[in-house]
């Protein structure tokens, strides 16, 4: 991978927060329906950290799933850069 090349494109990042939303409110609708069933509040946590856990491995890492759309960058126009600082400003035609 380049330095300018990002872990996760655009559209992945899009992805990520729908897993990352999903995951989660399922896995509290679970806990909380699991927890109220049992009466359980120590259930119910765990289930809610199981969740976390499972969501935190699916959307931390940059699986390749979330770099599958690679953003094209445009490419660096040499001669437009220099003619841009041979020019001097105002201010510094002051100094």
């Amino acid at each position: 991978m380049g330095k300018k090349e990002a872990l996760v494109d655009f559209k992945g990042q899009i992805l990520v927060e729908r897993i990352f939303q999903v995951t989660l409110i399922v896995f509290g609708v679970i806990s909380f329906i699991v927890g109220y069933a049992t009466k359980s509040l120590q259930l119910l946590v765990a289930i809610n950290v199981v969740g976390l856990l499972i969501t935190l491995v699916l959307v931390v890492p940059p699986w390749p799933m979330f770099r599958a759309n690679p953003v094209k960058w445009q490419e660096k126009k040499e001669k437009m850069l220099d003619g841009l600082m041979a020019k001097k400003s105002w201010w510094q035609k002051l100094f």
